[in-house]
């Protein structure tokens, strides 16, 4: 039994979804938090980096190469890792905000009050904060530490980047209306991705790799809305370009997973108690109007989660800081949004298997996905001149003409956008396609089966 169990993980992780094949791969993991246990009283910042960074870097090249090749978790917490330990000075500059309904210093600690009439305005009902350094005290450094770690997003830290630290800490929703907020979210996406899904199921583009992505629509789909697979209210769909609709439907995939599995996964754990209650922090996705307004900026720096933002933008910060650039200017932000999506393309590679079942060489697989994220940077530059041009060029002062200008730039943006990701998600959709990620359904009932179909179920036959 046991050996069968093994070979099932093992075809698991090097043939479906890369993972831990190696006792090195955990090591980083135990090795962080100790770290952070040290007080800088017995080792500096300097010190601490040279005894623990490199097994970290060690224990991640070898679970790569025992493994077969990356893997998201472990690239991840090798970053991780070394902005924590290496490249920012935790012990000395972040501080933990603590939501507490009766604020008392807690005993031990070195925490400073930052209760005022703001605060109480965004945190009603007797709620208020602390700053909370880094404590003296062992007991109190482990419950600091253990919050620290799974905070990738630092919501709820003070870390010394103004631009970070003026947004914290976020400003709570209730836990009601984070329930009508999820419910809405996760009925929202499970539409979408039931369309999404049910579009690819019917378009042989998705399931053959011989088939372009600007070839004509199947037959069975397009030959007239009385006799299309798919239902009425979604044959109009069918009117834009193969090479627009297509993408589109690989977006709609990505966003909807991610939505609906974040709503589903946090609405229970609304039953926790204020400091660990989701509602507190702030919502997976930004407003979508950032796009329109700022265009592939506002997409990926407010719309898109930031889970990895921070971490992954750190080492472009440090370089910046080296370098003795000015924070916030040109010269910073271009560092920054290189190390970002540089890292974010390097993590997302470790996806892909070491030996997809399809066949495919997995390191072309893993390029296409890498590729995706490098050039986002290309579209910032060129949206950044395009913008800077325009500023030089001068706009109208007129009331109705500026808000007339308003609307004209916000479409134009979200054509911009559009356009852009038509070019490049195609790398996505190759990918996907090579790893059969839509020849499974992702949900296991489909209203639009139901609806062509006459059936609810889509995994049970």
């Amino acid at each position: 039994m046991s050996s069968a169990l093994y070979d099932a993980y093992e075809h698991l992780i090097t043939h479906m979804v890369p993972g831990p094949n190696s006792i090195s791969y955990f090591i980083p993991l135990l090795l962080l938090p100790i770290a952070l246990l040290v007080p800088p009283s017995v080792l500096s910042k300097s010190q601490l980096s040279l005894l623990f960074l490199p097994p970290i870097h060690a224990c991640f090249l070898h679970s790569c190469l025992f493994g077969g090749g990356l893997d998201v978790i472990s690239s991840d917490t090798v970053i991780w890792c070394t902005v924590l330990i290496g490249l920012q000075d935790v012990r000395e500059t972040y501080k933990r905000i603590r939501l507490v309904e009766n604020p008392e210093l807690p005993a031990g600690t070195t925490a400073r009050s930052t209760r005022d009439n703001k605060t109480l305005d965004r945190f009603p009902n007797q709620l208020s904060t602390w700053e909370e350094p880094y404590p003296r005290t062992l007991s109190a450094r482990i419950i600091w530490v253990l919050d620290l770690l799974p905070s990738i997003r630092l919501s709820g830290w003070k870390i010394g980047d103004l631009a970070h630290d003026s947004s914290q800490p976020p400003t709570p929703l209730t836990r009601r209306a984070y329930l009508r907020h999820a419910t809405l979210i996760a009925s929202t996406s499970f539409l979408l991705l039931d369309t999404a899904a049910f579009l690819a199921r019917h378009d042989s583009y998705f399931t053959d790799r011989s088939v372009p992505i600007s070839s004509p629509y199947p037959s069975a789909l397009s030959t007239s809305a009385n006799h299309s697979a798919l239902p009425n209210v979604l044959f109009p769909l069918l009117t834009l370009p193969p090479y627009v609709l297509r993408p589109l439907i690989i977006a709609t995939h990505i966003y909807a997973v991610m939505t609906l599995g974040g709503a589903l996964a946090t609405t229970p754990l609304l039953v926790l108690p204020t400091p660990f209650s989701p509602h507190l922090y702030p919502m997976f996705f930004g407003p979508f109007s950032s796009v329109m307004d700022r265009g592939l900026r506002g997409l990926w720096g407010t719309w898109w989660h930031q889970t990895m933002r921070y971490q992954n933008s750190m080492p472009g910060r440090a370089l910046a800081q080296y370098l003795g650039l000015r924070p916030g200017g040109r010269g910073d932000y271009t560092l920054r949004t290189i190390s970002a999506f540089g890292l974010s393309g390097w993590i997302h590679m470790g996806l892909v298997p070491p030996e997809p079942l399809g066949g495919v060489d997995a390191w072309k697989v893993r390029m296409a996905v890498g590729v995706f994220f490098w050039v986002q940077v290309l579209g910032f530059a060129v949206e950044v001149a395009v913008r800077d041009l325009v500023r030089r060029m001068g706009q109208g002062t007129g009331g109705k003409e500026e808000r007339w200008s308003k609307i004209a730039r916000r479409v134009g943006m979200l054509l911009w956008v559009l356009g852009w990701l038509c070019g490049t998600l195609p790398l996505l959709g190759w990918a996907g396609k090579e790893l059969g990620y839509f020849g499974v359904y992702p949900l296991p009932v489909s209203l639009w089966m139901r609806v062509a179909e006459g059936k609810w179920s889509t995994w049970g036959g």
